[in-house]
């Protein structure tokens, strides 16, 4: 796909493998997650624009920079949620919306329960940073892109930890006649493939049901 960035450090490494065996506790689980997030946010923030301004130091006047880019976080609930700590640790100012999804079971489409944004008329300069753990089917994602797209958002990039093939696919597909610089995917892995149940293989479970310990 256009844009599909697998991010790649030995930490990065680690932590993914902490989150994928099934024998790690739900703390475990969750700082290990929490840790894939700096990590990615380190990566993801490093093309934010940035202008010019004056500090005054102990000693003199000088040039500094600080962020243009006006950065919005939006997490899928719930499993989102995970990669969020990361994210507004390295950039507090970073608004954060939310989506509200889940799965149907039976056909695997994902329903909207909750949608909340910042009113911001003037999204020139704004950058929308999906959160979502893992891209399976990729329809949280794609449903979540259409909407942004519907609300005239230009940036938009979307962070996972995992993808599996068929949902990077699904999403090209949905996607092929937007510009490529709309839309991109960083992730830390893209897996093998989906089971007969729409998991990722070799993947690491549910993602929100080992973070909430539900």
């Amino acid at each position: 796909m256009k844009n599909f960035k697998i991010v790649e450090h030995p930490l990065i490494s680690h932590y993914l493998s902490i989150i994928r065996n099934k024998n790690t506790k739900k703390e475990e689980f969750k700082i290990a997650l929490e840790k894939l997030s700096v990590l990615l946010a380190n990566y993801e923030y490093a093309s934010l624009k940035t202008e010019t301004t004056e500090v005054l130091t102990p000693l003199k006047k000088c040039k500094g920079n600080v962020i243009k880019t006006k950065v919005v976080l939006l997490p899928i609930l719930r499993a989102g949620l995970g990669l969020l700590s990361g994210f507004l640790e390295l950039y507090p100012q970073a608004i954060v919306s939310h989506m509200g999804l889940y799965r149907d079971e039976e056909n695997l489409k994902p329903v909207k329960y909750y949608f909340k944004f910042p009113e911001i008329k003037d999204k020139r300069g704004l950058k929308v940073i999906v959160l979502d753990p893992m891209i399976a089917t990729g329809g949280s994602v794609t449903f979540t892109l259409e909407y942004l797209l519907n609300m005239g958002i230009k940036d938009i990039d979307v962070v996972s930890v995992l993808c599996a093939p068929e949902g990077i696919k699904a999403i090209e597909k949905r996607f092929s006649n937007i510009e490529k610089e709309i839309i991109n995917i960083i992730t830390c892995s893209l897996d093998e493939k989906l089971n007969e149940k729409g998991y990722i293989v070799p993947g690491l479970g549910d993602a929100g049901d080992r973070l909430f310990g539900t």
